[in-house]
């Protein structure tokens, strides 16, 4: 049998399983998805599945090291500097000052509530003014699952700010 069909029938069978395995290992039900995706392409590039002896407790073991090597690619979970406070704020205006402040704290308390890596795409376009691709390619990441970061991490600004979604730019 092929190692397609192999996967395809583990697929059928255990999906419920390798999905339950990954979310006691991951939150986002995003990231969820693409990790068991990846498990299985792996599955896909391998030599023979014929002669493994327990198909799920290989694909298991695979979907670890999958989780494994995109935690290590995953940013710091520390608090992030966007960038010094003071630099925003113009001094000569105190209720400028006080807007200003407040804005900060939410989004740094926004930010704080999304996944790392949703984080880390949103002050990579923001902040340091990055496309789409080269997002991707220094979070190895696909152009699908930047785009993805960025849409809901636009919808959790604008749920913090209360920003409907005709008044963005």
């Amino acid at each position: 049998m092929s190692n397609r069909s192999l996967v395809i029938g583990w697929r059928q069978r255990w999906n419920r399983r390798l999905l339950q395995f990954l979310r006691g290992r991951v939150r986002s039900p995003v990231d969820i998805e693409d990790l068991a995706q990846e498990t299985y392409l792996r599955l896909l590039r391998a030599r023979d599945l014929n002669d493994i002896h327990n198909p799920q407790a290989y694909l298991l073991r695979v979907a670890s090291h999958v989780v494994a090597e995109w935690r290590d690619r995953q940013p710091p979970e520390d608090p992030i500097d966007l960038h010094d406070e003071n630099a925003f704020l113009d001094a000569s205006n105190p209720e400028h000052e006080s807007d200003a402040k407040f804005s900060q704290a939410r989004l740094a308390q926004t930010l704080a509530g999304v996944s790392p890596a949703m984080r880390a795409v949103l002050i990579l376009r923001f902040r340091d003014e990055r496309s789409h691709q080269e997002i991707a390619d220094e979070l190895s990441m696909t152009l699908r699952q930047v785009r993805r970061h960025l849409l809901r991490g636009f919808e959790t600004l604008r749920k913090a700010y209360d920003i409907e979604p005709d008044q963005v730019l």
